[in-house]
């Protein structure tokens, strides 16, 4: 029997304008000043902000607003934190991406610790977190992360000597997450598709993961099987709000799957890429999704145990859950898996490394410093090579 520890998850608010409750929810907890972080124009201006922004007013709420964008760099967070010095929050409410969730969840916590963000990323920094945060509150406005469930904020320094690591601590995991679909149809096709290919394979790998366990298992298998349902129509029927609340649910499920088992090689490869020029880690994740999935079930099925192998009936179970039927065999359910993520990145045309200013030589490089995290097969360096450039 395999013994586990699972890490507490956020309280769980979900539904169409369930943002709403959010103000009443932090007024009874004696809230009455927040920091407010958003994207830039995701929610700010938007008819949802009106009104989320009218109910802080009515509670008597104070909020001080901040704009995240892009990958969150350690100055930008130390200078939020910086001009909130004095302030006085109880609170941080963060409503956005991945990366605005990412850079909530981290002022909330240096706002109660001395120095910059940098000293206490992991490999980065020489001081250990404290675990002290200010209570905070995630509302997704993408579908991909998971980080409304997580405790870690994943910060970047991009370029040469650049880094793409986390602020991480048990006690980072928010207060709650708000799942509200009425957020999320606005949600660009191009982010949409690159986000849900992120939660996708996080699903996958957490499933897969050499630390995967009885809870993570169910979890996984449930948010594949609302993504294997939701995902097309979220990018082809945008404003479909039961479609946008499933795949919310799948996001949300692939943050704690991933939180208590691990990720993979994918993950691995996109920190190691993330550091090195300017790319969305949703569309880090979607490209190499297909190929490394592919490469890696076929160096399992090449093993001694062949099909048989323990990890690939984990690939063929993701394969059924994804694709809502059972193919038949543990191969061709695997192969079912490979061609279902194969056709989606294509169909949705999610963009190439070389799009991003990456080059072969740079890919076979990187491949030495990628990280295979809780991969289920030990992939050599010259085999991470191929999976990069075949994404070139």
């Amino acid at each position: 029997m395999r013994r586990f520890v699972i890490s507490p998850a956020p309280g769980l608010y979900y539904g169409k304008d369930i943002i709403l409750e959010l103000p009443d929810l932090i007024a009874e907890n004696g809230i009455r000043k927040i920091a407010l972080i958003t994207g830039k124009s995701s929610f700010p201006g938007t008819e949802n902000w009106k009104k989320f922004t009218d109910y802080l007013k009515r509670k008597g709420i104070e909020y001080i607003h901040f704009s995240a964008s892009g990958e969150n760099d350690p100055v930008a967070i130390d200078r939020i934190v910086a001009s909130l010095s004095g302030e006085a929050v109880d609170a941080v409410i963060a409503v956005g991406g991945g990366t605005v969730l990412d850079a909530g969840k981290a002022v909330s916590a240096m706002l109660c610790m001395e120095g910059s963000i940098t000293d206490y990323l992991e490999g980065v920094g020489t001081k250990t977190p404290t675990g002290a945060k200010l209570p905070f509150y995630a509302v997704p406005t993408t579908s991909g992360t998971g980080s409304e469930a997580t405790k870690n904020a994943v910060i970047s320094r991009i370029g040469p000597g650049g880094f793409k690591k986390s602020l991480r601590h048990n006690k980072y995991i928010p207060e709650a997450a708000f799942l509200d679909p009425a957020l999320i149809t606005s949600c660009p096709q191009d982010i949409t598709a690159a986000s849900g290919l992120d939660a996708i394979t996080q699903l996958i790998e957490a499933y897969v993961s050499t630390g995967h366990n009885k809870y993570t298992d169910a979890l996984a298998v449930e948010g594949l099987r609302f993504a294997g349902k939701s995902f097309p129509w979220t990018i082809e029927e945008g404003t479909d709000v039961e479609a946008r609340g499933s795949m919310a649910l799948a996001a949300y499920l692939s943050g704690i799957a991933l939180a208590n088992a691990g990720l993979g090689v994918i993950h691995g490869a996109a920190s190691t890429l993330g550091a090195m020029h300017k790319i969305p880690h949703g569309v880090v994740c979607g490209t190499l999704l297909g190929a490394a999935t592919e490469r890696i079930i076929e160096k399992l099925s090449s093993s001694e145990e062949g099909w048989n192998n323990s990890a690939l009936k984990r690939y063929a179970g993701a394969g059924v859950a994804l694709n809502g039927k059972d193919a038949g065999s543990i191969e061709d359910n695997c192969m079912a898996l490979v061609n279902r993520l194969h056709k989606w990145i294509k169909k949705y045309a999610i963009k190439r490394l070389g799009d991003y200013g990456f080059t072969k030589q740079e890919l076979k490089s990187a491949a030495g410093r990628v990280s295979l995290k809780n991969t289920p097969v030990k992939l050599d360096q010259k085999e991470i090579e191929l999976i990069l450039v075949s994404r070139l």
